[in-house]
């Protein structure tokens, strides 16, 4: 490969880059877990999984100017009818289940340490981190991962959520998002993912990559030998030959991206607009 581009910023995903847990067994835990938590303050399990259900296939498929959270809830509701004040108890009982019981998911995982040192190793090489990982969970949710890959959140410049994203990955809008939060073109920006449909989506916005195989998904039987790629103790070894940041991205946008805003970056950096 050729040597790398004058990165102004990376981004990271987290399910199986930063976080190597098995997604499926995190996913069973916490539907469990969230089914449980909700029937223990007096709201119906089934009623609710049904409308965490229609949320999040509405989070996955909506192409307005809502953020995930506003289409995740509306979708919800329309699904699960209620009261005001019922709409209320659930809201704060959500609420309680992702700043408490959700990080106990955790319990027992056994902390990686290689990515904590990448992680720091960039930071002090000068180059800003977004989170690039799927928003379909509330930022709380989000940070209690990181921590379970021993990773500060407060590392990261800007980490997607629900409540500050209104696409999901592979669409390049999402990608097109983080762009415009970013204030630069793709070429400014390396992209470490494992998931060459989900992640390196990104590559559709002129940006470059690095794919990460311990954890390997590849959808789209890409060929591998057309990008970067390694195991995490590669990417380790070859983060060691960055040099510095020369010129790192400033005032990154940690909240909702106006849609003009997403739309222009989208435009100015589309490879293939089609994918979009």
């Amino acid at each position: 490969m050729n040597d790398p581009k004058p990165y102004r910023a990376i981004c990271f995903d987290l399910d199986g880059t930063l976080l190597p847990m098995d997604l499926d067994e995190f996913m069973t835990s916490y539907f469990s877990r969230i089914a449980t938590f909700m029937q223990e303050n007096g709201i119906e399990s089934a009623w609710f999984m049904d409308g965490l259900k229609e949320g999040t296939k509405a989070m996955a498929t909506h192409a307005d100017d809502r953020t995930n959270e506003q289409a995740y809830w509306e979708a919800f509701w329309e699904r699960c009818p209620s009261s005001p004040a019922d709409r209320e108890a659930l809201l704060k009982a959500a609420h309680r289940f992702y700043f408490e019981d959700f990080a106990h998911i955790g319990d027992g995982f056994e902390t990686p340490s290689a990515p904590a040192r990448i992680v720091r190793a960039l930071r002090e090489k000068g180059y800003p981190l977004v989170l690039t990982t799927m928003p379909m969970f509330p930022k709380e949710a989000v940070e209690h991962r990181l921590r379970w890959a021993g990773i500060d959140p407060g590392m990261f410049e800007r980490i997607t959520h629900y409540e500050n994203s209104k696409s999901v990955k592979p669409h390049l809008t999402y990608f097109a998002e983080n762009l415009a939060a970013m204030g630069l073109d793709g070429e400014d920006v390396l992209m470490v993912g494992n998931n060459t449909m989900e992640d390196l989506s990104f590559l559709g916005l002129g940006t470059d990559a690095y794919l990460i195989t311990d954890y390997l998904l590849n959808p789209i039987d890409m060929d591998l030998d057309s990008v970067r790629h390694g195991s995490m103790e590669e990417f380790e070894a070859w983060v060691a030959t960055l040099p510095p940041c020369a010129n790192p991205a400033t005032n990154i946008e940690a909240g909702p991206i106006p849609h003009g805003a997403t739309c222009k970056a989208l435009e100015a950096n589309a490879v293939h607009p089609n994918l979009a």
